[in-house]
């Protein structure tokens, strides 16, 4: 049986190997996301403050995506939410599960609870594959920063909201600049 469902306390352990392994293959191609080396005190302390989300299958978590929002200690670069922490861990890749369970966060919680227009996330310019994945499912590239020295950060938006739908990308790109947040690099 497959559950999509927010992360409990207890799990912080299991969401520590499944992270580390989802992102193992990034550390080898020389980018060296967060997520691929992070402590179980700072598992807990973003679970803590960021809504995080996962598949479960029999009672195994296959993957994860986490939600950083405007307010919290963590924002992403724009006044909407920001996915991050999307991984699956490598024996259930290829299978959908973390483009189920974007989707169904998009759906459930950040329209019909936050009620939010759009939805941000950011990946690695030099990964072969993240950003042409992104763009399949709805994500479009407006933004790119140098954050770290081992790569170039794509940010991408997708617009949730068909009010918003109808925005060229420079519009969209200047309602998102007009509307930044300030972010600890």
């Amino acid at each position: 049986m497959i559950t999509n469902r927010f992360i409990k306390k207890n799990e912080v352990k299991e969401l520590q190997l499944l992270l580390h392994e989802a992102y193992k293959s990034d550390t080898q191609l020389g980018i060296n996301f967060q997520a691929a080396r992070v402590t179980l005190q700072q598992i807990d302390e973003h679970i803590e403050n960021t809504a995080t989300f996962v598949t479960e299958i029999n009672h195994t978590i296959v993957a994860t995506v986490s939600v950083r929002l405007p307010w919290s200690k963590n924002p992403g670069p724009y006044a909407i939410p920001h996915l991050g922490w999307v991984a699956t861990h490598s024996q259930f890749s290829k299978q959908g599960y973390a483009t189920q369970l974007i989707d169904w966060v998009e759906k459930e919680y950040i329209q019909k609870q936050l009620k939010a227009p759009m939805v941000s996330l950011g990946t690695a310019v030099e990964h072969p594959w993240l950003k042409r994945f992104y763009t399949t499912v709805g994500y479009q590239p407006v933004e790119m920063v140098q954050k770290t020295p081992d790569h170039l950060t794509v940010y991408m938006v997708k617009v949730l909201n068909r009010k918003f739908d109808q925005l060229e990308s420079e519009q969209l790109k200047k309602y998102l600049n007009k509307n930044k947040t300030k972010v600890r690099y």
